[in-house]
């Protein structure tokens, strides 16, 4: 694919006239999907297709179009050359982008990372074995994923990472523990070890359900849920532009009004190879930007668009400002003390259907998920009903976080709406006191 993309981007870059940029983004992916339905295959499939979007500039204007490749190189020139002839007719009627920002020549980059994992009947037979004694649904994806950044000032990065995950759920009648896999590369020790753990939640559920009055309760948030909670705080939450629209959720952070616990340190890190170090534009970003250092902020994701509008610096975020490879730093606290420090209040091993509920405020609603557990005297005692909370990220993550955990878990974007997405997140588990259950 890279000679392939390399060869079509030349010549398409062949066919510009004077003060025309053109600008190629692919995204390629060789995808390998299981769904898994009583713990038995339901449906096995592959999926490939390349995806080119071309960008084309001049007078301060730009068009962007998207096609899929067929990878013979004629039939691929030919509607890439329709392509700029149509934007070529276009362009005259769109106005003056405000944020446009000229294509420079970002250099030539390299990153192709392989990774060791079962083979596609291998990854069935351990999954169907494993989970024999359960009714299983889940997904299964693997294969490589390739994203490619080439303009016609010289400009050429290509990345390719062949990742997977496994995100299922177990469930005994309308009982379910929820689980998922991810990691650098396959293991299947820690494999097997997180099957057992989300069955050990299974039983645990089968218990009598505790009912929850409303009211403020010392939590534990299992990594799964603390990645709930950062995936609603990438919607602007870490966004400069997000902020001088008037419409950041952590402002009085920004702003010092309020403050965060120094436990809590938020970096954009790319060297764990999920993601590219280019963002959709082929702008390289650094290999790590601080975020919140020790509950200080020292860097919101800044765009070049955002900096050309309110003269700023760029930081190379991609252009909708959402972070692509978060780190949540870990702490101190041990697996094995978590029971015991909680003492007696609520284990949240999920949470989902998580928005804004007055975002000028950093207040967020939503519930709990899965196997959440009532906890006394450092054990746990008994499932819960579904609980709505109401809290602010200045709680979660203020003077009422009282630790986190020394391990972190990584979650992978799992994101398949027409192809496959690239994030991660990686996060430890959150103790936090009084947080606040509406019903």
């Amino acid at each position: 694919m890279k000679n392939y993309i390399q060869n079509l981007s030349q010549k398409i870059f062949s066919l510009l006239k004077q003060n025309e940029e053109v600008a190629l983004f692919l995204h390629s992916e060789e995808s390998f999907f299981v769904r898994f339905n009583g713990a038995k295959v339901r449906q096995n499939t592959n999926v490939n297709q390349h995806e080119l979007t071309l960008t084309y500039q001049s007078e301060q204007r730009l068009i962007k179009q998207t096609f899929n490749l067929t990878c013979d190189l004629e039939t691929d020139f030919n509607q890439a050359q329709s392509c700029i002839e149509l934007a070529r007719t276009q362009l005259p009627m769109t106005d003056i982008n405000p944020q446009y920002v000229a294509m420079t020549n970002g250099g030539q980059t390299e990153t192709i990372k392989k990774v060791q994992r079962p083979s596609d009947d291998q990854i069935i037979h351990t999954i169907t074995e494993i989970f024999s004694d359960c009714d299983l649904a889940g997904l299964w994806c693997s294969g490589p994923l390739r994203q490619v950044s080439a303009n016609s000032k010289g400009q050429f990065h290509y990345f390719e990472n062949d990742y997977f995950f496994f995100d299922y759920s177990i469930y005994n009648g309308p009982k379910a523990a929820k689980g998922f896999y991810s990691a650098t590369e396959w293991n299947l020790e820690s494999f097997q070890s997180k099957a057992q753990s989300t069955k050990n939640k299974l039983q645990l559920l089968m218990r009598e359900t505790k009912v929850v009055p409303r009211g403020k309760y010392n939590v534990y948030l299992e990594p799964m849920a603390v990645n709930e909670i950062m995936g609603t705080m990438s919607w602007g939450g870490l966004s400069q532009a997000a902020y001088q629209q008037g419409r950041s959720p952590i402002k009085l952070l920004i702003d010092q009004q309020k403050t965060w616990s120094e436990k809590i340190t938020l970096t954009e890190n790319f060297e764990s190879g999920f993601v590219p170090k280019f963002n959709s534009l082929g702008e390289q970003v650094p290999s790590q930007i601080t975020l919140i250092e020790n509950g200080k902020l020292k860097n919101l994701l800044t765009s070049s668009a955002t900096a050309q509008e309110f003269n700023l610096q760029s930081n190379f975020a991609n252009p909708g400002e959402s972070p692509r490879a978060l780190q949540l730093r870990a702490g101190t606290l041990k697996q094995s003390d978590i029971l015991r420090q909680l003492g007696t209040g609520l284990y949240l091993s999920n949470l989902h259907y998580i928005n804004w509920s007055d975002i000028n405020s950093g207040r967020m609603t939503g519930m709990t998920r899965f196997a959440c557990f009532w906890v006394e005297n450092g054990e746990i005692v008994a499932p819960i009903q579904d609980l709505r909370f109401d809290e602010t990220v200045f709680n979660v993550f203020g003077d009422n976080c009282l630790a986190v955990t020394e391990e972190t878990e990584v979650f992978v974007d799992v994101m398949t709406y027409a192809k496959r997405s690239l994030g991660m997140t990686e996060v430890p588990g959150l103790f936090i006191k009084d947080f606040n259950f509406t019903l």
